[in-house]
């Protein structure tokens, strides 16, 4: 079968490779569409986030749809000739976190798209048929890739406990922040301040739940919002930038005694914080790994038209044109916001 693996930074290229055969517990799924995330972006023009490093040859991808052609004999029947929204990390399922609730951060997680893990840039991939979840006719395969970038969108707003009536800020308006917005919005915040450094993400802001859009190179963020807020600050903070910057910034903006919800991946392994703002403050920061148990209700959340992750979709290209898709979202052309790689 064909394969896209990364190379060397900013270099993938189309491969054959044997296509998979399905564990007892397994599911064999006929990829139809993946997505291009930030991590993926990392990965292709680094070749590392913070210290997890490329070593050789690598499929990328996590964010994937398909149509399950074959099971193994300890999976359920029922999901063969299903189109399924695949959960992609595999945790262990028997540490102490998994038994826990928190199978979020198993330390024995198997994460395709990272090394040493081959992703879904793939024509086939072979998965746990647990986390394989049915979608509904009417959402496209594209739509149901977008059900892992949704689902990490819904944990934030979870771990930010939001109530309604709050004032809320995003810190990049990605394609995370935008589903970050329109979540928000849905949980009851009633003002939304978002910021960006590219014009069109702040003008897609305004379309997607954002009420206060502003250009953050144009702009002082936290002047700009602690004087739309009357020097209060917001409720709560989402950092869904992929900036080491912008955890300090959250913590300048959130009010006194306020949440800061930390999901956007920088790609440094360390960073710094203003902790003398923090504890003062008394600030509760929280990092958000992924999402836990959220694909039903994302799903369920898109296919309401609730959410909205179909326009959210800019650029189609088939897998033969990797290369030039990695390129075009690398470089923030064409106004792009999510870029799906479809079979």
């Amino acid at each position: 079968m064909k394969a896209v693996k990364w190379v060397a930074p900013r270099k993938v290229e189309v491969v054959e490779v044997d296509r998979p055969v399905p564990e007892p517990h397994e599911a064999l799924v006929r990829i139809e569409s993946t997505g291009i995330c930030g991590s993926d972006i990392h990965y292709y023009a680094d070749g590392r986030i913070g210290n997890t490093v490329m070593t050789g040859p690598l499929v990328l991808g996590h964010e994937y749809s398909g149509i399950v052609e074959q099971v193994g004999a300890d999976a359920d029947p029922g999901l063969v000739g299903k189109r399924v929204a695949v959960e992609p990390g595999i945790p262990c399922l028997a540490c102490e976190w998994c038994r826990t609730g928190h199978y979020n951060v198993c330390l024995d997680m198997r994460f395709p798209g990272g090394p040493p893990y081959d992703g879904a840039l793939q024509e086939y991939v072979a998965v746990h048929a647990g986390f394989c979840f049915p979608i509904p006719e009417s959402m496209t395969p594209a739509e149901a890739a977008m059900m892992e970038p949704l689902a990490v969108a819904v944990h934030t707003v979870e771990l930010g406990h939001v109530k309604p009536g709050q004032t809320a800020a995003i810190l990049g308006l990605g394609p995370i922040g935008l589903l970050t917005a329109q979540v928000a919005k849905l949980s009851g915040v009633s003002r939304l301040f978002g910021t960006d450094l590219l014009d069109y993400r702040v003008e897609a802001g305004l379309r997607y739940g954002v009420d206060r859009a502003f250009n953050a190179s144009e702009l002082n963020t936290v002047d700009t919002i602690l004087k739309e807020t009357n020097g209060r600050g917001v409720d709560v903070v989402f950092d869904c930038a992929r900036s080491a910057d912008t955890p300090a910034l959250a913590c300048r903006i959130a009010r006194p005694a306020g949440r800061c919800v930390l999901t956007g991946i920088s790609g440094e392994s360390s960073g710094t914080f203003p902790v003398d703002i923090a504890r003062r403050k008394e600030l509760s920061l929280q990092w958000c790994r992924r999402f836990k148990f959220n694909y039903p209700s994302a799903t369920q959340m898109t296919a309401s038209g609730r959410v909205d992750v179909r326009s959210i979709i800019t650029h189609s290209f088939p897998l033969e044109r990797c290369q030039e898709a990695f390129d075009l979202v690398c470089d923030n052309r064409d106004n792009v916001l999510k870029v799906s790689i479809d079979q």
